[in-house]
């Protein structure tokens, strides 16, 4: 069995590499490549925030006529038993 050596990682952490590669049947190579595809996959907590940020940026569809459904004429605003009356 060859054994890879994780170039810049100390000894102690490519022990560790390799036992958990081996517990899971895998070579080293593909448990760490499987690991960073994973990694990779995620997103960052400042994507996550941009996407939010974007989304409260955008006007909710279908708002603005929902609110002038639920107002009378003068703008007061009605509750659910007047919305159903004509």
């Amino acid at each position: 069995m060859t054994i890879m050596r994780l170039l810049g990682l100390p000894p102690r952490v490519n022990d560790t590499i390799q036992a958990k590669a081996q517990a899971a049947g895998q070579s080293v190579e593909d448990y760490v490549r499987g690991h960073l595809i994973a990694l990779a996959s995620q997103r960052t907590s400042d994507e996550m925030l941009n996407e939010i940020e974007a989304r409260l940026a955008r006007p909710l569809s279908g708002l603005s006529s929902n609110l002038e459904e639920q107002t009378d004429e003068h703008g007061n605003q009605r509750n659910s038993a007047e919305s159903a009356l004509p």
